[in-house]
């Protein structure tokens, strides 16, 4: 076992990492199959999600969260109906937009009235985990493929390893998107590269919730998701 320091926005955190070339089970992806699995698209509707607006629908067999021409003022969150506590997820997902485009698949979701720190803006925003997918972010930091619990923990933000990120990760294409929140112990793929192992252990972390994925305010964007799977453990 090595000792990794991850950092995040305003502080740092020292982890331990386990070796992967030691266990192949740490670092195989999970297929998310079986009888027990939950297609979340299944019939080809959007019956197991809460849909906030006609910014949603169904096309080809995937979900589409777009802001048309204009950016959005706030946000957009398309949750599920169930809740889940421990889990496996996987899916697709394809992302297009300017330069500022952002989504995220957020998970053990308790939505709350979020206010923005200039107090312009409030809004029902998520409490809970965020698997980033971002492209770019206007400080020129590299978000994809980090956790974080941005609207409830903002100091919680934790980076994966950037070269295996830029390994994984398909700009402008679909990347297979996996995760596995098992107590407090959370596990990342893209595209079967494991990029994130992380144990929370702040008491304030969320056991369960919904799940949902996001569209975001300040870009003209769209994003795609489909393959949607999900596995209770």
């Amino acid at each position: 076992m090595k000792l990794l320091l991850f950092t995040c926005i305003g502080c740092c955190f020292m982890i331990s990492q386990l070796s992967f070339s030691q266990n192949t089970n740490e670092v195989i992806e999970p297929e998310v199959a079986g009888n027990r699995v939950i297609d979340l698209l299944e019939g080809g509707t959007l019956d197991a999600w809460k849909v906030p607006s006609t910014n949603w629908k169904i096309q080809n067999e995937s979900i589409i969260g777009s802001t048309g021409e204009e950016k959005l003022e706030i946000p957009e969150w398309l949750y599920t109906k169930q809740r889940f506590r421990d889990f496996e997820f996987t899916c697709e997902m394809r992302l297009s937009g300017d330069r500022r485009r952002n989504t995220g698949i957020y998970y053990r979701v308790h939505p709350f009235l979020f206010k923005s720190q200039n107090g312009k803006k409030s809004y029902m925003a998520p409490s809970g985990y965020e698997f980033d997918a971002a492209f770019h972010h206007p400080d020129g930091k590299n978000f994809r493929g980090t956790l974080g619990d941005w609207y409830a923990r903002p100091s919680l933000r934790i980076f994966p390893d950037k070269d295996i990120i830029n390994k994984a990760y398909k700009t402008d294409e679909w990347n297979r998107m996996t995760l596995r929140a098992h107590g407090n112990r959370l596990e990342y793929w893209i595209n079967g590269f494991k990029v994130m192992d992380y144990t929370d252990t702040d008491p304030k972390a969320s056991q369960e919730g919904i799940i949902g994925f996001q569209i975001h305010d300040g870009s003209v964007m769209t994003v795609e998701y489909r393959n949607i799977r999900v596995l209770p453990l």
